[in-house]
């Protein structure tokens, strides 16, 4: 289940408490419509160039996605995935924001070492 968080210090808590349990906590400043969140994604998970920034190569990535450097999985770490930023998105482009949601919901499900957090600050 993806978690939504919208205060600063909840977010902080929420982020320290995940590293102490031994997450990577990788985050992502979400864009403001389709093509900068794809964007967003790309940099901040230093995504392969094949990454075709629509939402199935999303999934793909998400899918294949080994944290940090590739040292999550090599590690055995979870990952915890932050959406950070994303209140622009929600209230600016709520087409875009619902298939997000959809695609990291699908990818959470699908994988036991992977979590989600969107903060809508």
């Amino acid at each position: 289940m993806t978690t939504l968080l919208g205060a600063h210090a909840e977010v902080d808590d929420h982020l320290e408490a995940l590293r102490i349990r031994g997450h990577d906590v990788v985050v992502v400043t979400a864009g403001v419509d389709k093509a900068t969140t794809l964007d967003a994604f790309a940099r901040a998970l230093d995504l392969p160039t094949w990454f075709g920034r629509n939402w199935d190569a999303l999934v793909d990535a998400l899918r294949d996605y080994d944290g940090p450097e590739g040292r999550s999985a090599r590690l055995g770490r979870p990952v915890e995935l932050v959406v950070d930023h994303a209140k622009t998105l929600r209230d600016g482009d709520s087409h875009t924001w619902s298939t997000l949601l959809d695609v990291l919901e699908e990818v959470e499900h699908e994988r036991d070492d992977l979590t989600v957090t969107v903060v809508a600050r």
